[in-house]
């Protein structure tokens, strides 16, 4: 999760993922179910390409959400189901490239930006860059 390097110490993409889904430790796990996945065949296999987690903990509700196209952006809408919501903070963890790391040399190359969300009508929008992970922290009071 941490890269060291003599005296450099570097903040991997899997120390970030961490990082952002630490909202959903201790918290309570919500049903949440993608409709209309985008998949690819991989093999003789479909391999969905959207997954979803969501939990609440005081009020406050976690979104996570990775996108596995290595090409194409999506577009998600997730039901609020009625609840009136907030964003508070939506991040989104991506790079030029789905093989990109960072090192010593390029250690902000792969981390965390501000993801721009709408909710309108009851419905959060977000728009995933490919190969992304990205996380929404929705204030439910």
């Amino acid at each position: 999760m941490i890269l060291t390097d003599g005296e450099s110490l570097v903040l991997t993409p899997t120390y970030h993922v961490f990082e952002m889904n630490k909202g959903h430790q201790d918290a309570l796990q919500l049903g949440a179910h993608v409709l209309e996945v985008p998949s690819e065949t991989v093999g003789d296999e479909d391999l969905p390409l959207l997954s979803l987690s969501a939990s609440v903990k005081d009020e406050t509700a976690l979104v996570s959400l990775t996108h596995l196209s290595a090409h194409d952006d999506l577009d998600v809408r997730i039901d609020l189901r009625g609840r009136a919501a907030t964003v508070v903070r939506a991040r989104v963890l991506t790079a030029e490239s789905a093989s990109d790391f960072n090192d010593p040399s390029a250690p902000d190359r792969v981390a965390p930006v501000s993801l721009e969300t709408r909710i309108e009508d009851g419905m959060l929008s977000v728009r995933l860059p490919a190969h992304s992970f990205a996380t929404v922290e929705l204030n439910l009071g």
